[in-house]
């Protein structure tokens, strides 16, 4: 009979839930471009340089202008920056609604992604 190998917590090394913590992925900035876009919803610069990990003075990262692009705002004004109004999104203030954090932005992009990716019902 084999011996079984312990992990560094003491535990059955096949079982225990702390080593064998999946590794999860930040979303990147094309992902929660695509999000936002998809909702319709704007995010703060700062919730998106939450959740991708960089600094919140990202401005630069999302690239060139597009309305596509324009759900990225500053917390302040609630637009985004540099853009023009011909730049930005037609909807972009359809909706008063502003995602925050970089938590809640994950959050939904969570429940997002598992919308999308649910099997249709063929009834």
């Amino acid at each position: 009979m084999a011996t079984t190998q312990r992990c560094r917590h003491g535990l059955d090394s096949r079982f225990c839930a702390v080593c064998n913590k999946l590794r999860v992925r930040n979303p990147t900035l094309e992902e929660i471009l695509e999000f936002l876009d998809d909702q319709q919803v704007r995010a703060t610069d700062r919730a998106v340089a939450e959740v991708i990990g960089v600094d919140p003075q990202m401005g630069s990262r999302v690239g060139d202008r597009r309305p596509e692009k324009s759900w990225v705002v500053n917390a302040d004004t609630g637009l985004p920056t540099g853009y023009q109004q011909h730049e930005t999104h037609p909807e972009l203030l359809r909706r008063p609604e502003i995602i925050r954090t970089g938590r809640e932005l994950g959050l939904r992009m969570t429940v997002w992604k598992a919308a999308r990716t649910r099997p249709h019902d063929n009834i």
